[in-house]
């Protein structure tokens, strides 16, 4: 046998790199950054892309095992979940008519619930197409897993001695936690006179934050990271997910390219956690934990 034949094939991951940089908005950063938006037309361009990349997986033998992550790829820019772009189901449900009027006329706390209720329709058709193709929870960690696993030495995070992954994420989200208070303080400001009359909100916000935390964890990262690591490796399917989860918060809160760092990093730990506690448990209460101060800002702090 030759070192050829021995050698895996480079072209998944070379594939999933090409997906994900075509999925993130990494393409139309320079068209807002010189201040003229991107055309009418831009956006089926890179859907057509993606389009092509998925046919590949169904024809192309060592590309067949990354069908289902094409797929999910697919389904996230398409329904316009992908962050930044302006377009897709999602962006035609929210230009629609009929929405600008619900957002008048519905009460605040019940719009912003019906927002997230809207985002998390790309969660529910990828699990159904998990689901129907013979997934099961367990393969994207749709369970709890062990949150007291012990966390495994990386360069970006070690212990001196083991300590349970519950323990880490704790002490992390503490740091997530202050990093967002003083970007949505320094962004927005603090008026104790509208925390103070708008607090029966703050429902509204822990609901939405367990929303968007489950909405990210599963679609972002869990249904992804269940295809890609038994394809192309535990570090590079991490290191390809955080890459895009942090390219999706160009334009998220915090923004910019602190935004894409922040997220980025966030993306890699959290995905971390769900390979090594074989579950979503705690990359879901880090997540809910940090969106809070995030969604209190924007739903009680402007409302």
């Amino acid at each position: 046998m030759t070192e050829n034949q021995t050698r895996p094939s480079r072209l998944p991951l070379f594939h999933t790199w090409a997906m994900l940089l075509v999925a993130s908005p990494i393409g139309i950063i320079p068209w807002r950054t010189l201040g003229i938006g991107e055309p009418f037309w831009y956006p089926w361009v890179f859907g057509v892309a993606l389009l092509v990349l998925l046919f590949t997986t169904m024809i192309v033998q060592p590309l067949k095992p990354l069908r289902r992550f094409a797929f999910i790829i697919v389904v996230i820019f398409f329904m316009g979940y992908g962050g930044g772009w302006n377009w897709g189901l999602i962006g035609f449900v929210r230009s629609a008519e009929f929405w600008a009027t619900w957002a008048v006329q519905a009460p605040k706390g019940v719009f912003d619930i019906s927002l997230h209720l809207l985002r998390l329709t790309p969660a529910a058709i990828i699990l159904s197409f998990l689901l129907l193709t013979g997934r099961t929870r367990q393969h994207f960690f749709l369970v709890k897993g062990d949150p007291y696993a012990i966390l495994e030495k990386s360069s970006l995070v070690s212990t001196r001695k083991p300590e349970p992954w519950i323990k880490i994420a704790l002490i992390f989200t503490l740091v997530f936690v202050s990093v967002a208070v003083l970007f949505m303080v320094g962004a927005y400001g603090v008026s104790g006179e509208t925390f103070a009359s708008n607090w029966p909100l703050i429902p509204v916000v822990l609901l939405i934050a367990m929303m968007n935390g489950f909405n990210e964890e599963f679609t972002l990262r869990a249904a992804p990271l269940g295809e890609l690591e038994p394809v192309i490796g535990k570090s590079n399917s991490l290191k390809t997910t955080a890459a895009y989860f942090g390219l999706g918060h160009y334009y998220g809160f915090p923004s910019g390219v602190i935004g894409v760092i922040l997220s980025g990093f966030l993306g890699w730990f959290l995905g971390k956690s769900m390979l090594e506690t074989k579950g979503l448990y705690v990359a879901w209460l880090v997540h809910f934990l940090t969106d809070v101060p995030i969604f209190m800002f924007l739903v009680v702090g402007a409302a």
